[in-house]
């Protein structure tokens, strides 16, 4: 009986598991991942033909990149697993109480039944007693023994409830402790993967800075990012019409839901608290050509927000940008966060305005640690200036 109620139990916790995943991508999911897989490779077949001091930085980024993505999922595991440890053990508790006061209620009940009961009963019944009297005896004692069959059979209920509570207590422990061993490994990977960088940068830090003073590399880097974007529009306007609104819920303190994007204006939040050291249209100081975006100065490892709600439709290396997250905001426009140190999301995840979606860094050969933010419209990079709540 034992056997089969663990594989019950089992089952049981097979299905909820289940259930409680993430579903399965769905299929315009997959055709839009394997449509930017391929661009991806369209772009780095591209660039195969040119390398740069930079491009040395690209394997140790990524590496970078994903080691911090996956301590992030396996610290959103770790939260969820002892938010559940928690309830458990709450449920346990409760489960114990209830158990200690049916334990002494069945007691009692038995002990009644026991001095009231059986050969008793028979003595009232011979005893000449009134029969009215005798039939409120016999109506009290069924009343006890339905009472102790109850109790047992809650008894027994709670009894099942606390082994099962105790059987998930026991397989969430043991959850939680593969998850902090991969959390110790993934940090070491980290730290390894940060020294190969600083290795790797040292050796060609020089010739980084002399090429990002080169206009002709700055100008082939903001080309190549002009045709990831647009050949992203083209892609995405040749999917099937969506709604206007973008699939996501609006961005805080908008005060309206599924909200258009142009009625955003003035009211998008900073992608990440900084110093702003590059406006759009002014002149660059390392090259003289003119920002197309801004670049925000922050600490490495800062929370680079999504400034409204969006699709991810890129999250890659990119000659020159680094680490960089592409936001699609639906009517044509996007959202562009590029240099990061890691990020967080995938292609095709939906993020509501305010989520974290990287972290800040200086990849792609930045000498200083910050974020490159562009917004675009039909491709077309515009001063995100007018654009954001600077309060």
């Amino acid at each position: 009986m034992i056997g089969l109620a663990r594989i019950g139990l089992a089952l049981l916790l097979l299905a909820s598991s289940a259930a409680g995943s993430a579903p399965a991508p769905s299929e315009e999911l997959k055709a839009l991942r394997a449509k930017l897989e391929a661009l991806k490779q369209d772009i780095a077949r591209n660039e195969g033909s040119r390398s740069e001091a930079a491009d040395a930085l690209k394997s140790s980024e990524q590496a970078i990149s994903e080691a911090n993505r996956r301590l992030t999922e396996l610290a959103a595991s770790r939260q969820e697993i002892d938010s559940r440890l928690s309830e458990l053990r709450e449920q346990r508790q409760a489960l114990e109480q209830r158990l200690s006061k049916q334990q002494a209620l069945a007691a009692r009940l038995i002990y009644q039944q026991y001095t009231r009961g059986g050969y008793a009963s028979l003595q009232v019944l011979a005893s000449g007693q009134n029969p009215n009297d005798v039939a409120r005896t016999g109506v009290y004692l069924e009343y006890i023994a339905r009472a102790r069959r109850a109790v047992l059979d809650g008894l027994r209920n709670d009894v099942e409830a606390l082994r099962v509570v105790t059987e998930e207590s026991a397989r969430r422990q043991q959850e939680l402790i593969d998850v902090q061993d991969q959390h110790l490994a993934e940090r070491r990977r980290l730290d390894e993967e940060r020294n190969n960088r600083q290795k790797v940068l040292a050796s060609v830090s020089a010739q980084i800075e002399r090429q990002r003073r080169e206009a002709g590399a700055l100008a082939r880097d903001e080309r190549r990012l002009s045709k990831l974007v647009e050949d992203l529009r083209k892609m995405l306007a040749a999917r099937k019409p969506a709604p206007r609104a973008p699939p996501a819920e609006p961005a805080p303190r908008s005060g309206q839901g599924n909200t258009l994007f142009e009625q955003l204006k003035g009211r998008l939040q900073m992608p990440v608290r900084g110093e702003l050291v590059g406006r759009y249209g002014s002149p660059r100081s390392d090259s003289g050509l003119s920002w197309r975006g801004l670049f925000i100065r922050a600490p490495a490892g800062r929370e680079v927000k999504a400034v409204a709600p969006g699709r991810i439709v890129f999250a890659d290396w990119l000659r020159g940008f680094g680490n960089l997250l592409i936001l699609d905001h639906g009517d044509g426009f996007m959202s562009l966060y590029g240099n990061n140190e890691a990020l967080l999301g995938r292609i095709g995840d939906s993020v509501r305005g305010g989520d974290t979606v990287a972290t800040v860094g200086s990849s792609g050969g930045n000498t200083a640690a910050g974020l490159y933010f562009e917004l675009r419209h039909q491709g077309k990079p515009f001063d995100p200036m007018s654009w954001l709540n600077l309060k």
